[in-house]
Order: structure tokens, then sequence, then C-alpha cells
């Protein structure tokens, strides 16, 4: 554990504004779904490490050096955080990239269309469908959030299965889902209540640190460590990664168990009632 200066506590609390402003810009880039707290924590960790090695004589000023540090801190843990698979982020990022260069050159992005798109892209119409449809089911949105339809309010959820969609579009979206309903109920049980308090419920970390007798810290940690396990668990089922332990260990046995949940059908079924998930306090955890 590192021990701070008087001098580098002082630099730490002079340079907590810094945290904010940069907490707030990133913040605005990001689903509602992401906890501001949690950034808030991470960055104030960047800017205690970039207290600690600074070095003045380099000419750079202190402002400068811990504003990389701690918006780096907090880029690294929303990747690490993010249950996508890596190569849709990557798709995702190569899509922004081209749209917003041809948007650039034209002046006008309405003029960037989807064929245009393919035809910069080197892909097929499919392709890109199929890339989009993968980022959007990427996307963490509450199914509860109310959505217009026809001037009517309805429940996001009620949109999750579109007839007017292509057959296989909606099936590779339930299946999807299933299995990342499969992946929450299969975590350890302090993860699991983490994940449903945090992204079902909209409960925040210090009231599910309480729940689980642990600081807040370390409820941030558990949904951190969740979300790892679910995006290995959805890699390894979707071919882009291998199990990252394979001789054996705890990610080996989810993963083996999230392939082997359920019958393809029932799990196809399940991704069409993904909201009815049990609430934090009602399961059992093993203190």
């Amino acid at each position: 554990m590192t021990v701070l200066t008087e001098m580098q506590r002082d630099m730490v609390v002079a340079n907590l504004a810094l945290v904010e402003h940069i907490v707030s810009r990133v913040a605005a880039t990001l689903p509602s779904t992401y906890a501001r707290d949690d950034l808030v924590q991470t960055g104030i960790l960047g800017l205690i490490s970039a207290t600690v090695r600074f070095d003045p004589t380099n000419g750079t000023a202190f402002s400068t050096f811990a504003g990389r540090r701690i918006e780096g801190a907090i880029i690294d843990m929303l990747r690490q955080g993010d249950w996508a698979p890596r190569s849709v982020r990557s798709n995702e990022r190569r899509l922004s990239a081209v749209n917003g260069t041809m948007a650039s050159a034209e002046g006008r992005p309405e003029v960037v269309t989807a064929q245009r798109l393919c035809h910069e892209l080197g892909m097929t119409a499919q392709q890109l469908n199929r890339i989009r449809a993968d980022i959007d089911k990427a996307r963490v949105d509450s199914l509860d959030r109310p959505v217009n339809a026809d001037g009517v309010a309805i429940p996001l959820a009620s949109t999750v299965f579109d007839p007017g969609m292509p057959v296989e579009d909606n099936v590779d979206n339930a299946e999807m889902i299933g299995y990342l309903r499969d992946g929450v109920a299969l975590l350890p049980e302090r993860h699991r209540v983490v994940v449903v308090g945090f992204f079902f419920e909209g409960r925040s970390m210090t009231e599910l640190g309480e729940l689980l007798g642990v600081t807040q810290s370390r409820a941030s940690q558990l949904k951190d460590e969740a979300i790892r396990m679910l995006r290995a668990g959805l890699d390894q089922v979707y071919g882009d990664r291998p199990a990252p332990d394979p001789v054996g260990g705890r990610q080996k046995r989810f993963n083996d168990a999230l392939a082997n949940s359920r019958p393809w059908r029932d799990r196809i079924a399940a991704g069409q009632g993904f909201s009815a998930v049990a609430p934090a306090d009602r399961i059992n955890v093993r203190t």
C-alpha cells in the first residue's frame, strides 16, 4: 500500500476538482447505467498514482500529467467492465471512424448511405447489418425505460422482439440475451447480487455493499469481476477467444456451464423474457 507524504496528500486534495471535471466529460459519452461514483473513485486512484509518479524536473505541469493518468485509469476501468465481445467493439470503432470521416468530407452526415459505407468498408449489406445488430445488442440499457410507440409510452422490453426484423436477426438477438440471462444465473452468489442490484434494480454500490456486508470498493470489484466473467463466457460460446484458463479454474467452469446451460430452443425462449430476474435482496448470500 502506497503511503503519501503530507505534500502529496495536499496535491491530491488540491486536484480533486480535476477528477470531477474529467469524470463529467467522460460520463457525458456513456449510458446512464454507468455509476458516477465508480468513475470518481477510479479517477481519484489515477490522481494518487499521478501524485506518486510525478517528476517536477521533466518540465510538464502537474495538471497535464495528472489529467492523462486520471483519464487513462477511467478508460481502463471502462474497458475491463465491458461485457461485449472484443470483436464487437472493434467493429464499432471501425464503423464509427469510417462514418465520421465520410460525414466530415461531405459536410452532411445524412449523405453517408449504407451503400457507400459498404463500399468503403469492403463488405456486403448483410455483413454491415449484422455488425450494426451486434453493436445494438451490446448496448446496456434498462428494459423498463419508456419508449415512444405511435405516441404511446411502452417499456423497452416490449420492443425486444421485432416482428419486422429478419427472422435470423430476431433469433440471434434472443440467443445472446438468453446466454446473458443464463450467465447472470451462473455467477457466484455475491457477484450475482451486485449485477442484479446494479443493472436491473438501479441500486448504488454503497447500498449493495451494505447488503453484502462489504465496502463500496469491494462491491465495485465484484461487479467488475462479474462482467469480466460474463464477457469471457460470451467470447467463448461465440468463438471469439478460447477460455482464458483452459487447464481449469473458475472461468473455465463458468464457460463450460454457460455453453451447456440449456438446449438452444429453451435459450432463445428465455432470451425473450430477460427482465424476469430475482431481486438482489432475495438472492441467498452466504457470508
